[in-house]
C-alpha cells in the first residue's frame, strides 16, 4: 500500500519542525558541541558610539541579524578584544532575555530600544556547565530591537547605564 500525498507532506512538515531551534531570546536552546567552532559566529562587523554623561565611547561590534548567529552568540569564546563584541539585531522590538549557556567571558549585556536609548545593563557571569533548567536569564527593561554584548566592567568604566545613547556608525537594517 502506497502512502497519500497528504500523509508524505506531514511526516516531513513533523521531521522538519523538529530542526528548528529557538532564537537567543527565547527559551535557550538545546546544547550542542560548538567548541569546534570558535571563530566569529558573523562575517559583518560594525562601529557604534557610546554617548554617556561621562563621554564617548566607541566599540567594534560583531553583528548577529540571523536566528543562526542570534543562538550562537559569544559562546566558546575564551577572551574578547577592548571594546570589541557583539550586538544582536532584530527586526522589532520586543521583551529580551538572554542567558549564558556555554558562554566562558564575563558580559555587561546592553539592551537598547529602536531610537538608540539604552534601557538597562545586566551584568551577567559566565554559565558554561549550567544545565538548561539551571541558567540565570538576563532580560530587558521593556521593549529592545538591540542587544549590544562586551566585556563585562565596560559598562562601569565607560558610564553606559539606562539613558546613555548609541550611535550605530553603520546602518544595521540593510543587512
Amino acid at each position: 500500500m502506497r502512502p497519500s500525498a497528504f500523509t508524505l507532506v506531514l511526516v516531513l512538515s513533523v521531521a522538519l519542525a523538529g530542526c528548528s531551534q529557538p532564537i537567543v531570546g527565547d527559551d535557550p536552546p538545546n546544547d550542542t558541541d560548538g567548541a569546534a567552532d570558535v571563530t566569529n559566529s558573523t562575517d559583518e562587523n560594525a562601529t557604534a558610539t557610546f554617548v554617556t554623561d561621562e563621554g564617548n565611547a566607541t566599540v567594534s561590534l560583531e553583528v548577529a541579524d540571523t536566528s543562526e548567529e542570534r543562538t550562537r552568540g559569544l559562546m566558546y569564546r575564551e577572551s574578547l578584544p577592548d571594546d570589541h563584541g557583539m550586538v544582536f539585531v532584530y527586526d522589532d522590538a520586543d521583551d529580551r532575555s538572554f542567558w549564558m549557556k556555554n558562554t566562558y567571558v564575563p558580559l555587561d549585556m546592553i539592551f537598547v530600544a529602536p531610537n538608540g536609548t539604552v534601557l538597562n545593563v545586566e551584568h551577567a557571569e559566565p554559565e558554561p556547565n549550567t544545565s538548561t533548567a539551571d541558567l540565570e536569564s538576563y532580560e530587558s527593561d521593556g521593549p529592545a530591537q538591540y542587544v549590544v554584548e562586551l566585556e563585562r566592567g565596560f559598562a562601569n568604566r565607560t558610564g553606559v547605564d539606562a539613558g546613555a545613547e548609541i550611535v550605530f556608525h553603520d546602518d544595521l537594517r540593510d543587512r
